[in-house]
């Protein structure tokens, strides 16, 4: 039997490889030679406030896409407050003095992935959702929420996550100190609770992010899962590294991963939880390379990523795409350059598209 196959095969990975790293050296280039600037980024925060000091609803004709985007996200938004409001009002203490019900920020996300392994081609993906709802009647310091992310916060790309929603409320104990209590819906439901510990240290130049989070949750048992951010800005440019382990009792397992991340940002999305750091998904305009190492043993590397991302609003100050070139190399297919692609759009529901902010973006310039 001849080897030429074998042979192409081979020099077809690696030549897949090589060009995927070409690729995205040259997107860092791109970012490389674009023109700092010394202010700092903009912040993408929610609105604050309460449902009835919203603006009201525009009286224009609706006669453009764009403007039919922005009407329906605004009804939905609206929607979604009152009926936050309404529930917190109807199901609160009715012995005491009723708390104004503030707004509650809703994201939801969707993101694609497409890699050309070994064995064919793969495409992947997952939806994403993430609701803090404030309920300040039902319970004077709980807080509501409804997420899709892994209870340990694992810094996964969104396209990789395949977990069920998660149903829960948090407790402030302290200022830092917070205790979760939910359920996970799924075909087999589990119940958890959680402790979570974080705290944001000021280094001089640079911030330090840290959290530690013991949790305990049915049929999996008891585990902690902990991670450090160390961040440093210098006017838009940005670097960051990121680590993360997770050990879980029963399984005698831990898994760890490790980041780099570097780029301009012009703007982010104002979130604290360490999985977007880690991949870099809080980038609302921008572009920023990342390297990764992840394993399942404290001396064992089990998969390597390089990528580049590029991000920014395509419509007003609520509707964000991205674009991902990647490489990755894992243990399992023999180190073999896995070259794809991921994509995906974050709608976020933080405020009115119609508000002071209409109209706003955070690239004009790029």
């Amino acid at each position: 039997m001849s080897d030429r196959p074998v042979i192409r095969r081979r020099w077809w990975s690696r030549a897949m490889g090589f060009r995927g790293a070409i690729f995205c050296c040259l997107v860092i280039s791109m970012a490389v030679s674009l023109r700092a600037r010394s202010d700092e980024p903009e912040r993408v925060r929610p609105a604050t406030g309460t449902v009835s000091e919203l603006p009201k609803p525009s009286e224009q004709s609706v006669d453009t896409l764009a403007k039919h985007l922005d009407a329906a996200q605004d009804w939905l938004y609206r929607q979604m407050q009152r009926f936050f409001a309404a529930t917190d009002m109807r199901f609160g203490a009715s012995t005491e003095a009723p708390i104004v019900v503030p707004l509650s920020p809703v994201r939801i996300g969707i993101d694609l992935q497409f890699l050309h392994r070994t064995d064919g081609f793969d495409l992947g993906g997952a939806p994403e959702a993430e609701v803090a709802v404030a309920l300040p009647n039902i319970e004077r310091r709980l807080k509501v929420f409804i997420t899709s992310d892994s209870l340990q916060e694992t810094p996964v790309d969104p396209s990789e996550q395949h977990n069920p929603l998660s149903l829960g409320a948090g407790f402030a104990l302290q200022p830092q100190l917070n205790a979760e209590l939910g359920v996970r819906t799924s075909s087999s439901p589990s119940a958890f609770a959680a402790l979570r510990w974080a705290q944001t240290v000021s280094l001089g130049p640079a911030l330090a992010y840290l959290f530690v989070k013991p949790y305990v949750q049915s049929g999996m048992g008891i585990g902690t899962s902990g991670g450090v951010v160390l961040e440093e800005w210098d006017g838009r440019w940005m670097w960051r590294s990121t680590s993360y382990v997770d050990w879980v009792r029963n399984a005698s397992a831990t898994g760890w991963s490790q980041s780099l991340v570097f780029g301009y940002a012009p703007a982010v999305i104002q979130e604290r939880r360490y999985d977007v750091f880690a991949t870099g998904h809080d980038l609302a305009c921008g572009v920023v390379a990342r390297l990764t190492v992840s394993g399942d043993r404290l001396s064992r590397s089990t998969a390597y990523e390089a990528s580049a991302l590029m991000k920014r609003p395509i419509h007003g100050n609520w509707l964000f795409a991205y674009i991902e070139p990647l490489t990755q190399w894992n243990r399992v297919s023999g180190w073999h350059p896995d070259v794809g692609v991921r994509a995906g759009v974050d709608l976020l529901f933080w405020g009115v598209a119609s508000g002071p902010g209409e109209g706003h973006t955070y690239c004009n310039y790029l």
